[in-house]
């Protein structure tokens, strides 16, 4: 739904298309190539096609498109390798990486939606999973709020990243 707010600002309503995750395929592959992002976001992430080449040399990284009807808009990994454990002693614990959405789709409230498509997700395509763990920069607030408004918590806990302190988040499944 398009709509006016009162300053005259057009925004759009992510309900008018349906925002799904899906594992990535071929035909996803154009999307993730063209993506673009803020150039300080590179500092909090990875951009989709070096972590999808990743994935394909190690099994062991399901690389995740969000969906806004058929187009790519997002892109995340869910890492079962062992640097997991630096984010949590639990066995049964994923980690989600490499997260990001298309600089032209930020803002629209993406990044929320599919973060509560994630639960669904997990337990369809990794069932032995009970909880989701993530390492959000200390200098990246607006990342961070979109986390916990998504309903992941702030373990209290830090581990230093390749841009500084990271807070650990955990999601239980």
């Amino acid at each position: 739904m398009v709509s006016e707010n009162m300053r005259g600002a057009i925004t759009l309503n992510v309900t008018e298309k349906k925002i799904t995750l899906t594992k990535v395929v071929s035909h996803h592959l154009t999307s993730l190539k063209q993506f673009t992002l803020h150039e300080h976001q590179l500092a909090f992430t990875s951009m989709p096609m070096p972590a999808y080449e990743k994935c394909i040399r190690e099994p062991n990284r399901l690389p995740v498109a969000i969906m806004e009807g058929v187009r790519t808009v997002g892109f995340f990994v869910l890492d079962q390798g062992d640097d997991v454990f630096s984010y949590t002693t639990s066995p049964h614990a994923i980690l989600l990486r490499a997260y990001s959405i298309n600089l032209p789709d930020q803002g629209r409230g993406i990044a929320k939606t599919s973060l509560r498509q994630l639960k669904p997700f997990v337990e369809k395509h990794l069932p032995d999973c009970r909880e989701v763990v993530l390492g959000v920069n200390k200098n990246n607030p607006s990342a961070k709020k979109v986390y916990i408004e998504a309903g992941f918590i702030d373990t209290g806990k830090q581990k230093m990243g390749r841009s500084g302190p990271q807070a650990i988040l955990k999601f239980f499944m």
